[in-house]
C-alpha cells in the first residue's frame, strides 16, 4: 500500500505543479495536448458553437472586441472555472475542462490538477473485445439507420489480426446510391491498423471518370485515390488505431459508462457522410 500510496501522491504533485504558458500564436491542436500531457484533465476548444478546427490558431478563431491578448499561464491549481473565464477574457475564446476520457465536464470549483486525477471507470476488456463490440454495434447502429447491410462475425477476423503482426484487411461494404446508368456505388468501412471509408462501384471496374468527378469536392473528408473512387477517414475524435490503441476514442471505447455514445458517434459521422455523398451524386446526375 505505501508503493500504491507514494504514486498517487507522486502523481498528485505532477499535475498540481505543472504549468505550461498559453499564447493566441499556439493551435488548438498543440493547447489541447499540452494541457492533456501537463494535468491529465482533457479541454475543449470551441468556436462559435462547435469544435475548433485542430489546426487553427487561438489568434484566428477569437470572437469580441475587448479581448487583452498576451500570454496566460495555466497552473494545476488554478479553478477550472477562473481559467475557462481567463481564456475567454485573454483570447476571446471558449474552452472547457473536462475529465481524463473526456467524457464529462468539471465542475467548475475544482482545480485543473483535481480534475486529471479523476478515475476513470473501465473494465478488463481485451483489445480483441473491444474490436468485436466496434465491429457488432456499428453494424447493428448501420443497419437500424436502413443500411442494407449483411452483417458479419469479424470475431475470427479479429483474433488473427492480434496473432499476427503481418498486416491484416477486412471490411463490411453496402450499396449507398443507384446511378442512372444502373450501377450500383458501394461504401466500405476499412480496417487496417485504423479503420477508413472506401468508396467505388460495385463489381470489377471499381471507378470511372464520372463517378470520380462525382465524389470530387462532395465532402472535405473524400479524396480521389488510385484505388478506390474515393477514400476518407474519420475525424479526429472518432479515429481508433486497434494496434496502438492510443488514441481519444478509444480511451472512450474502454469506458463502459462512454462506449455506446462514441459507437453512436461513428456511426452518425458515417451516416451524415453517406447521405451527403447520395445528394451529390444525385445533384451532379450520375
Amino acid at each position: 500500500m505505501g508503493i500504491i500510496n507514494n504514486l498517487i501522491n507522486s502523481l498528485k504533485d505532477n499535475f498540481t505543479m505543472a504549468e505550461f504558458s498559453i499564447s493566441g500564436r499556439m493551435t488548438v491542436k498543440s493547447l489541447r495536448k499540452q494541457f492533456k500531457d501537463a494535468f491529465g484533465a482533457s479541454l475543449r476548444v470551441y468556436k462559435g458553437a462547435k469544435f475548433a478546427p485542430e489546426d487553427a490558431t487561438l489568434a484566428s478563431i477569437r470572437s469580441g472586441e475587448n479581448v487583452k491578448g498576451g500570454e496566460l499561464v495555466c497552473k494545476g491549481n488554478l479553478q477550472v472555472g477562473n481559467f475557462e473565464n481567463k481564456m475567454k477574457e485573454m483570447f476571446g475564446i471558449t474552452v472547457k475542462v473536462a475529465n481524463p476520457d473526456n467524457t464529462k465536464l468539471a465542475d467548475s470549483k475544482m482545480t485543473i490538477a483535481a480534475v486529471g486525477r479523476e478515475a476513470v471507470a473501465t473494465d478488463d476488456w481485451s483489445n480483441e473485445q473491444l474490436q468485436c463490440y466496434f465491429w457488432d454495434t456499428l453494424q447493428n447502429l448501420l443497419i437500424a439507420k436502413g443500411y442494407k447491410i449483411e452483417k458479419r462475425d469479424f470475431s475470427k477476423d479479429v483474433e488473427d489480426y492480434y496473432k499476427s503482426s503481418r498486416f491484416k484487411r477486412y471490411r463490411v461494404t453496402f450499396n449507398i446510391y443507384r446511378t442512372k446508368k444502373k450501377k450500383d456505388v458501394t461504401f466500405s468501412i476499412v480496417m487496417t491498423e485504423s479503420y477508413y471509408y472506401g468508396i467505388a462501384y460495385s463489381g470489377e471496374v471499381l471507378k470511372d471518370k464520372a463517378l470520380e468527378d462525382a465524389i470530387d469536392g462532395a465532402h472535405p473528408s473524400i479524396a480521389l485515390d488510385k484505388n478506390w473512387a474515393g477514400f476518407g477517414t474519420p475525424a479526429p475524435r472518432y479515429a481508433m488505431n486497434f494496434k496502438k490503441m492510443d488514441s481519444e476514442a478509444i480511451g472512450k471505447l474502454k469506458n463502459p459508462t462512454s462506449r455506446a455514445v462514441v459507437m453512436n458517434g461513428v456511426a452518425n459521422e458515417i451516416d451524415t457522410l453517406v447521405k451527403t455523398l447520395s445528394d451529390t451524386f444525385k445533384a451532379k446526375g450520375l
